[in-house]
């Protein structure tokens, strides 16, 4: 029997609460595009957080007439339409019986595959950016200083990620595969949370590979120097 996985309670206290006060945000609107568009795809995979942003939304609207004013998020119409009656009710199991359907396309959440046209994971041209390491863009600029970027991360089951830390938070939904850190593993729908204070490099699960929607605030901060040389090419 293998050891159990000890869990920091630090780690674990700090992603709870982060990814609390992220759900509030959602729920007031406050998120900027690439932190609502990762958030919907959180709230469509995780039963727990989808629960969470129901109750924060609820409780928001009982204070609407209590709070100022905030623009609307960009996505807001596409999300509300994307649910009229005019959809298929069953257009999920639809999807799901089809065989030719790959599980990598299934993975990907609705509000995802509106933002790249209807397109599937199986379907994406990736940039590899090392070996057993790939990416694409979804929204954002990758290449520059300031301002939330969301993008698609593939890497390689077995592979150890390398040691980075970050400008600002790293937001990091799981789609397929898992990865470990400090302990702690992340599986499809964990959202994981991270900021410019912490250091680490995550261990992806053997077997699959993994698939994350990430979102960061800037470049990662690199600690080893060839990391730091394919970041100037690669613009991660």
């Amino acid at each position: 029997m293998s050891a159990p996985i000890r869990i920091s309670q630090d780690l674990l206290f700090r992603t709870i609460n982060d990814r609390d006060d992220a759900i509030t945000d959602y729920a007031a609107g406050n998120l900027s595009p690439a932190r609502y568009a990762l958030m919907s795809c959180a709230v469509e995979l995780n039963p727990d957080l989808a629960e969470s942003a129901m109750f924060q939304t609820e409780l928001a609207a009982c204070l609407i007439n209590e709070i100022r004013p905030v623009p609307l998020s960009p996505l807001l119409i596409g999300e509300t339409l994307a649910k009229l009656s005019y959809r298929e009710a069953d257009e999920v199991q639809n999807v799901a019986a089809n065989d030719h359907v790959s599980r990598q396309t299934r993975v990907a959440p609705r509000p995802l595959r509106d933002l790249m046209g209807g397109t599937g994971l199986r379907d994406i041209q990736w940039k590899s950016l090392i070996p057993g390491m790939a990416i694409h863009d979804v929204l954002g600029n990758r290449r520059t200083e300031e301002g939330d970027r969301l993008y698609l991360l593939k890497a390689k089951g077995g592979m150890r990620m390398p040691e980075h830390s970050h400008n600002g938070e790293e937001w990091t939904l799981i789609l397929n595969g898992a990865y470990t850190v400090e302990g702690r593993t992340f599986r499809r729908g964990d959202l994981h949370i991270e900021d410019e204070t912490k250091t680490h490099s995550p261990t992806i699960e053997e077997g699959e590979d993994c698939i994350c929607l990430v979102m960061t605030e800037g470049p990662l901060v690199m600690k080893s120097w060839l990391p730091k040389l394919i970041q100037k090419v690669v613009g991660i």
